[in-house]
């Protein structure tokens, strides 16, 4: 226990401040100190090396100048007093002195029998103690020079070197110790105030807002800290509030967000089960806002929040609630209203955002859908209150309604439509679609002039889905795009065989109009003809006269960018708008396709009759071919050659055929 008491308090102190300097210095110091102490070991040993060097050659010059002044045949004896006296003087062990004629006269008191010279040029170069010099004499009357050999003792200079290694171990090792404690001594100045003003924090925590922050200490820095502290404190109420705010309202248009819907909500459900009252929650979605990104950018799409944000802010009582939810979503809480009134405070808060938004030169009109559910009939709690709301929200937008009540009919269908929204995604990565292919003929050769691709999805639940059911989900999810390039990258390089026989050939596929203002779509497609190799005037897209018409100045720029490309611009549904052929004339049009609602039933006195040979000729004189859409009997074909109509698509020559049996019926011709 008492070692784990230790751990515990080793660890605690060991990762904080303290514990870092100290380790930090421990650390520093174990790497300096040897090299501390190896750079002065070096410095004194050369340092005493060169002077023991530096004295041995004065000994020896002095001895090699007072035996120049001798004659060995003359002071032969004078010469051995002269090495016998050098060698009991100082700190020579070894002596001998080789004349020119090579006789060798040696000092008395060496112990030649140990020695073996070697001339040293270093301290202890040769680990033996002794250092031996080589000296020259040139004695009078003697031409040739003459050798002194010397040994001095290295053992005292040696053992001096010891002393003082130790001495320098010891005195660092008293510098470190002096160092740690001096740290020590401040860390403890330092932390004695700082745990102090730790403790006053932990009084303001828990809520003791008015404790000054005070501190005795004179440090300069603990002095300044004190203050911001206690400055900071003196802000926390006011900043608390500012945050709370911050916390409970949209950054955008001010107004509370889910968080405090959320609460209000939650609110609102135990005063009316109290009060035994009703109230209704309202759940509002800008119709195509996605678009007024995408075409202006979210500066403006911003605009448009908070604009309508605040018109819809002015429609409201003091007891109701407005929120931005997320996105272009807001939701109401109206306390003690019946569905009656709410759907008519609904149409009231819809006519309040109908009127023409001015936003920086762009005039934006801006409808919304909103569904409604009333408490307790709709739900009691607040999960299934904002569930039913927004399936009614939904069933309005799909619709084309402005408003919808919910009633328990709808939960089928959305159930149903969530799910398929939840498997979409998957479906495209797991190529749960399939490409059908309907051939276009031109009649003047009676051969396939070109082909449109269409989608049916393959549910591994539900079976065959149609277009008419899951592209409106596509579109709301944003997967649209996906599922254009999913059939362009699965579908082109199939028609490379085609096209490449027949260059007139064309392949057709259906834009989005939510996709059609996109940038990205061109991009994408761009991308996709150039890795598939498929010629970009061999492809055509399809967008419908009401998509174009939505805005057109855009839809003209867009547009423009794939005719310049080559890619051929094909107008599908004609006729069911509100356009004209002389305001088609502005886009660049390679193909207009009439829709079959006037092709159905087609006979020379039918009220459609005059409509199509009219739209035939504008278009021819447009220089736009036309293509007549659900041909399905072998009259319409001969009243249709007789107007020059110019290609024709329907049951009469091919249904939609997998890409295998299109394969088959077009070898055929």
């Amino acid at each position: 226990m008492v070692v784990g008491s230790i751990n515990k308090v080793f660890k605690k102190n060991l990762f904080s401040l303290s514990g870092y300097m100290v380790v930090s210095i421990v650390i520093i110091h174990i790497l300096l100190i040897p090299v501390l102490y190896y750079t002065l070991l070096t410095s004194y040993y050369e340092n005493a090396s060169e002077q023991f060097i530096n004295h041995n050659n004065e000994v020896a010059g002095m001895l090699s100048d007072v035996l120049s002044k001798k004659n060995p045949a003359v002071n032969h004896n004078e010469i051995i007093d002269i090495l016998n006296s050098a060698i009991l003087g100082s700190k020579i062990t070894y002596l001998q002195l080789e004349e020119s004629t090579g006789n060798v006269i040696k000092a008395q008191d060496s112990d030649f029998s140990r020695h073996k010279f070697i001339e040293d040029k270093n301290l202890n170069e040769h680990f033996d103690n002794v250092f031996y010099m080589v000296f020259p004499v040139y004695f009078q009357g003697v031409n040739d020079i003459s050798y002194l050999k010397i040994g001095f003792d290295e053992l005292a200079i040696n053992e001096e070197f010891n002393a003082v290694k130790f001495s320098i171990a010891i005195i660092l090792i008293v510098y470190f110790i002096a160092v740690l404690l001096l740290v020590i001594g401040l860390i403890r100045v330092i932390h004695k105030p700082i745990y102090y003003l730790r403790n006053q924090s932990k009084e303001i925590v828990n809520g003791n807002l008015d404790l000054p922050l005070t501190t005795n200490s004179r440090l300069k820095e603990i002095k300044h800290l004190t203050e911001d502290l206690d400055l900071m404190r003196s802000s926390l109420v006011g900043l608390a509030e500012r945050m709370q705010y911050k916390a409970t309202h949209d950054d955008l248009t001010d107004l509370p967000n889910r968080y405090l819907f959320n609460d209000r909500l939650q609110y609102s459900i135990h005063s009316s089960e109290r009060d035994k009252r009703e109230f209704a929650i309202l759940l509002l979605d800008l119709d195509h806002f996605k678009e007024i990104n995408d075409t202006l950018g979210h500066s403006i799409g911003d605009e448009v929040l908070k604009v309508t944000g605040l018109r819809m802010l002015e429609g409201l009582r003091d007891s109701d609630t407005i929120s931005r939810i997320g996105g272009d979503e807001f939701a109401f809480i109206l306390m003690n209203v019946n569905s009656a009134l709410a759907e008519k405070l609904a149409k009231k808060i819809i006519q309040l955002i109908q009127p023409i938004l001015n936003i920086n030169n762009h005039a934006l009109k801006v409808s919304a859908s909103i569904g409604i559910s009333i408490y307790p009939t709709d739900g009691s709690d607040p999960d299934l209150l904002m569930r039913r709301a927004d399936v009614a929200m939904y069933n309005a937008k799909h619709n084309n309604l402005q408003i919808s009540l919910y009633h328990c009919d709808m939960d089928n269908d959305h159930y149903e439509k969530l799910m398929l929204i939840n498997d979409l995604k998957s479906s495209i990565d797991a190529d749960y679609f399939e490409a059908l292919v309907q051939a276009k003929f031109d009649l003047l050769t009676g051969k396939p002039c070109g082909c449109e691709l269409l989608l049916r999805w393959n549910h591994p639940d539900l079976g065959v889905i149609y277009p008419n059911k899951f592209i409106p989900l596509a579109e709301r999810e944003n997967l649209i795009a996906d599922l254009t390039c999913w059939l362009m990258r699965n579908c082109l390089h199939e028609f490379l065989y085609i096209v490449n026989e027949n260059p007139d050939f064309h392949v057709a596929i259906n834009v989005s109009p939510m996709n059609l203002l996109d940038n990205a779509l061109f991009k994408s497609i761009c991308e996709i003809l150039k890795i598939s190799g498929f010629p970009k005037t061999s492809l055509y897209i399809e967008v419908t006269e009401n998509a174009i018409m939505k805005n057109p100045l855009r839809s003209i720029e867009v547009l423009n960018k794939f005719n310049d490309e080559g890619i051929g611009v094909s107008v599908d549904d004609f006729g069911t708008g509100y356009s004209s052929l002389s305001y088609l004339q502005k886009f660049p049009i390679s193909e207009l396709k009439i829709d079959k609602s006037f092709i159905l039933n087609l006979n020379k006195e039918s009220n459609n009759y005059p409509i199509v040979t009219a739209t035939i000729t504008m278009a021819h004189d447009l220089g736009i071919q036309v293509v007549a859409e659900g041909v399905e009997n072998k009259s319409a074909i001969g009243l249709l050659k007789e107007m020059g109509c110019d290609r024709v698509q329907g049951f009469y020559f091919s249904r939609p055929l997998n890409m295998a049996e299109f394969k088959q019926w077009y070898s055929k011709f």
